[in-house]
């Protein structure tokens, strides 16, 4: 069986209920489509679960993409812009933050570098009908985004953080 799910937000009363639900087993395939992470104080024990599940694919959230944005490489000195961690926290960050802060190094690196890993869409074919999977906007818009967007992730994922403008009427 192929289950998809998304923006679990380290809700880990939501993800034990979907995990009980559909009674995952080894032939079985989760595709998780972005945001494992923020808003709720388990996000980072959930992504950590997802990693060592060898039957789950994960896509690259918006949430995700805040906080490589906002955490840089541990170990190297921070270059991201100083405005990340502020984008980041006033969307949820700041719990999974703390998370990380309580990790060992070596974990935090290997967090990052499976997040920066994880693809921007799965391909999928069910009973011969052809499913992409995305968070936001398939890549293939892109090309139509060009002037907006220094590349494809950016387009993909950014523009699912920025605050939306108001029209005043």
């Amino acid at each position: 069986m192929i289950y998809v799910t998304g923006d679990i937000h380290g809700n880990l009363t939501r993800f034990n209920s979907i995990m009980e639900q559909i009674k995952l087993r080894p032939a079985d395939t989760l595709n998780v489509l972005g945001d494992v992470i923020d808003r709720f104080p388990y996000g980072i024990q959930i992504l950590r679960k997802l990693m060592g599940m060898s039957n789950v694919k994960i896509i690259l959230g918006n949430h995700e993409y805040m906080m490589l944005n906002a955490v840089g490489k541990p170990g190297e000195p921070k270059t991201q812009d100083e405005n990340a961690t502020d984008l980041w926290y006033q969307n949820g960050g700041k719990v999974t933050h703390d998370a990380l802060k309580r990790l060992r190094i070596a974990t935090r690196k290997e967090i990052f570098q499976y997040l920066r890993a994880l693809p921007l869409n799965i391909d999928l074919t069910v009973n011969g009908v052809d499913y992409k999977l995305v968070h936001g906007a398939p890549v293939g818009e892109f090309t139509h985004y060009l002037w907006e967007y220094d590349d494809q992730e950016q387009f993909i994922l950014v523009s699912l953080s920025r605050p939306q403008a108001k029209k005043l009427s």
